[in-house]
């Protein structure tokens, strides 16, 4: 019998390292999606582009395959959804691309 050895997804990995990063980016809520979508939201956008340049430059290296940007009246006022993958990794897309306005 061949034993398969579950490499983790790329939701897996974004969400072990979820928790910790939270605590570091007061103001930030952070979530991770099953397709391997890193949500970012606050209610300054510095805080969510400063927390996506953090993120970007620690720990493993990911590549950003998509981006969609929301701005509400509710807190908190801006979201951000990267989708994130190893580098290489081909992307299979779930939703249409969100034209920026």
């Amino acid at each position: 019998m061949t034993e398969h050895v579950h490499a983790p997804c790329v939701a897996d990995e974004l969400r072990e390292r979820a928790g910790s990063f939270v605590n570091a980016h007061v103001g930030l809520w952070v979530a991770v999606e099953d397709d391997g979508v890193l949500v970012l939201a606050a209610d300054n956008a510095a805080d969510i582009f400063q927390a996506a340049a953090d993120w970007l430059t620690e720990g493993d290296a990911y590549t950003v395959t998509g981006l969609a940007w929301q701005h509400q009246t509710d807190e908190p006022h801006y979201t951000a959804r990267l989708t994130l993958r190893h580098p290489g990794q081909t992307d299979t897309p779930t939703a249409p691309t969100q034209a920026i306005p």
